[in-house]
């Protein structure tokens, strides 16, 4: 099972370097990987937060296309840009998307659809679940840890 959300601007960072520095800026310990322009986002991209090494995909998207499918949402206004960002069971992946996709919004002025609560949200409500992931990985851990035993026995 994959997570996603997708951000809406009206303006495009030109480069990774200019993404980074708006990471910087909002004070986030995410390290973008630069290997690869801005313009080729397509894929895997990988990250560092704090010391570990994760990834998430980062594809560009018809933003025109995105909301004609999410016709029950209220966008405010057709949006010219969208990114989208999805990770896997990775907690520090998703950790990675929320704060990389609140830098960006931030940066540009837009929005981030949270598909798992189906509405926009603002940058600053991305870092927040960002913050709400990282406090829960210890019980999200255990928990998973639990189930695991209970299938090994």
């Amino acid at each position: 099972m994959s997570m996603e959300i997708y951000l809406f601007s009206d303006a495009r960072l030109p480069s990774m370097e200019a993404w980074q520095a708006a990471i910087d800026a909002d004070g986030f310990t995410l390290r973008l990987s630069a290997t690869r322009p801005f313009a080729e986002l397509n894929g895997a991209l990988p990250v560092q937060l704090n010391e570990r090494q994760t990834a998430f995909e980062c594809d560009h998207f018809s933003a025109s296309d995105l909301m004609a499918e999410c016709d029950d949402i209220d966008f405010g206004h057709p949006w010219a840009y969208c990114l989208a960002f999805r990770w896997g069971a990775d907690f520090y992946a998703a950790i990675a998307a929320y704060l990389a996709a609140a830098a960006y919004a931030g940066a540009t002025g837009g929005v981030i659809l949270n598909c798992e609560e189906g509405q926009l949200i603002t940058p600053a409500r991305a870092a927040e679940v960002a913050r709400d992931i990282e406090r829960d990985i210890p019980a999200m851990e255990e928990m998973l840890r639990k189930i695991a035993q209970r299938y090994a026995n």
